[in-house]
């Protein structure tokens, strides 16, 4: 038995016990102005035996005299970051995109220019797994030290069966020498390769019908996501291969309506959707449907500050009822950043979030973005010991003081990783 106690500052992130009976959400989670209750207990004190959390309560009533004692006085105890959307394995740097996109051009110009996800893509095909492996463990270990004790990991530089197959098997061996949990996603459907450029339909068909049976017949990814936008893949195309990865028994993810409001999030409702990520342009249709089919908004202000772009609107999304977390999109081109920390600072400053409302995304939602937050995301009694210590008093100054390392201490199923 383990307890942390004399703890200043405890962030239960605790689920509803009654959740709304109208939710389409099956799993635990907060929306709408719920997001804004965090369960806070002063002096709070957690047991956990094993990998579980046994109790969770004030330290006065905390009745464990054998139990090995860590004290947090002074300290602030969240659940672990659940970072739901990454694209954190890859290989190749590419900055000097990044400089030139601060001399004026644009993420599409870039891209047309044989930059972008081509400029990774090729990196990635030039790459073994070991290599692959090798670049991203010291990205994946820096998002643990930040407090993030999940994250979801996509493929999508690879952009040919052999390519993509690599990317999840890196994907795969990282996850084996790291404490954090990753989560693995398909994301063939990124872009359209150079080889497919005047044949797109032929690389649709190759993704529903080569890629996805492969990927699931091995296991590689829990997930199928696409890439649809403008210059990207359309509604159309997306339906046709999320049809392909739902027949093979995988969960869906959509990047939508991020470059344009191109009918994303209706779609992420049409096709039951476990997230819609990105939705810097969703429409007032798209909020409505996303909320009525229960699907997770996911949003990323990093990308929209790396970029320039206008943030979500994460405001009339949480006052219009809908569930929202927040990932980093930890990416080579458009948000080159591990850090969950930073992403509330931004979702607070850019995207008039409260504090509460972002650690509730950040955590409790941002498991459900993953289907994982009847077991993670909140610090409550049976699920897994994964908590994060902050060297501050008290849950707002993680946003206050922003742009450091306010972590201490990281627990990992049960097992304490000193930063």
């Amino acid at each position: 038995m383990l307890l942390l106690e004399n703890i200043t500052t405890l962030v239960t992130v605790a689920a509803p016990a009654d959740p709304p009976s109208n939710s389409a959400i099956p799993i635990p989670h907060r929306a709408g102005s719920a997001m804004g209750e965090l369960g806070v207990i002063r002096n709070g004190a957690i047991a956990v035996e094993g990998e579980r959390i046994a109790w969770v309560g004030p330290t006065e009533s905390a009745n464990f005299p054998d139990a090995e004692r860590i004290d947090c006085s002074g300290k602030t105890v969240l659940p672990g970051f659940v970072d739901s959307h990454t694209h954190i394995v890859f290989a190749g740097n590419r900055a000097n995109e990044f400089a030139m996109r601060l001399r004026g051009a644009t993420y599409q110009e870039i891209a047309e220019a044989g930059g972008g996800i081509l400029s990774s893509m090729r990196s990635v095909r030039g790459s073994t797994v070991a290599s692959l492996v090798a670049e991203s463990l010291p990205r994946i270990r820096n998002a643990f030290r930040h407090g993030t004790t999940t994250l979801e990991a996509k493929s999508g530089y690879g952009l040919d069966t052999e390519n993509e197959l690599k990317l999840l098997h890196a994907i795969q061996q990282a996850a084996a020498q790291v404490p954090a949990t990753i989560i693995p996603t398909f994301l063939g459907a990124h872009a359209i390769p150079p080889e497919h450029k005047a044949s797109r339909q032929e690389y649709v068909r190759s993704i529903a019908e080569e890629m996805i049976p492969v990927v699931a017949e091995q296991g590689l990814a829990e997930f199928c996501d696409v890439f649809s936008d403008t210059g990207y893949f359309t509604v159309e195309e997306s339906e046709q291969i999320y049809k392909a990865a739902a027949k093979h028994g995988m969960k869906l993810k959509v990047h939508a309506d991020e470059l344009s409001s191109f009918g994303g999030a209706e779609m992420a409702a049409r096709v039951s959707a476990v997230s819609a990520d990105h939705l810097l342009m969703i429409s007032d249709a798209g909020i409505a449907q996303m909320r009525e089919a229960g699907v997770v908004a996911t949003l990323l202000p990093g990308t929209a500050f790396y970029l320039g772009l206008p943030f979500a609107p994460a405001r009339k999304m949480i006052d219009e009822g809908m569930a929202v977390a927040l990932a980093t999109d930890c990416n080579p081109g458009s948000n080159m950043s591990e850090n969950m920390q930073m992403t509330l600072a931004l979702a607070c400053m850019g995207m008039k979030m409260t504090v509460e409302e972002a650690i509730t995304a950040a955590t409790l939602n941002g498991a459900a973005a993953v289907r994982r937050s009847d077991q993670i995301g909140s610090i409550e009694v049976g699920k897994s010991a994964d908590v994060a210590i902050f060297n501050v008093p008290d849950y707002p100054d993680i946003v206050y003081h922003y742009g450091v390392n306010q972590v201490e201490m990281v627990m990992k199923l049960g097992r304490v990783h000193r930063v």
